[in-house]
């Protein structure tokens, strides 16, 4: 169910991106950046005996260049460490304290998420960024310590991907909201001034 929840919000998610968010060189990555993780989402490959979503792949290899690319300040990078940390305590504490059931803990992990991300900064792009390699290297991390106590069944990567698209739909409504409120701004303003023009 969780699967087709992920590609019912990846195709959600590019629709947004594509259609309605403001045109700057940074939409065409987003788009192809969400169109190959759909194309990547049904294959896994072994490494080292340890079967691993290429998708998965695909983001985590994503987020290390675009971390590295960006330049951010270290704050930045400190608050990529802080959500990676947060990430894999919060699933290691679903392990432990199972009292949740798969509902509640994506809702009250994506609410977290995005308030943490509208305190964290107000670029956008920064925002993605923080998203994307904070949670990625949290479900890496979070991965390793499964694996290191012999709980690798318990790693769920469609939790994972339900988590970041989720949060990632979010900030693309809330980008394309104020983006349609300032257009309209705009449009108004014209108008009232087309009004004093010929009156």
């Amino acid at each position: 169910m969780y699967q087709y929840l992920t590609i019912y919000l990846c195709w959600v998610l590019w629709c947004f991106v594509t259609f309605f968010m403001s045109k700057q060189g940074k939409r065409t990555t987003y788009s192809i950046v969400l169109l190959l993780f759909l194309i990547f989402l049904p294959y896994e490959i072994i490494i080292i005996d340890l079967p691993m979503n290429v998708s998965f792949l695909f983001l985590l290899i994503y987020s290390v260049f675009t971390t590295i690319q960006s330049k951010l300040s270290f704050k930045k990078y400190f608050l990529i460490l802080f959500f990676s940390y947060l990430y894999a305590i919060y699933f290691i504490w679903r392990i432990t304290s199972p009292i949740l059931n798969d509902f509640a803990f994506i809702t009250i992990a994506v609410i977290s998420g995005f308030l943490l991300l509208q305190l964290s900064s107000k670029n956008i792009h920064q925002q993605i960024i923080i998203l994307i390699a904070g949670v990625s290297f949290g479900q890496f991390m979070y991965s390793i310590i499964c694996r290191s106590y012999y709980l690798q069944y318990t790693i769920n990567e469609t939790h994972f991907f339900s988590i970041l698209l989720s949060i990632l739909l979010l900030i693309a409504i809330q980008h394309s909201w104020e983006y349609l409120i300032n257009k309209i701004e705009n449009i108004v303003r014209i108008v009232e001034f087309k009004k004093r023009w010929n009156s």
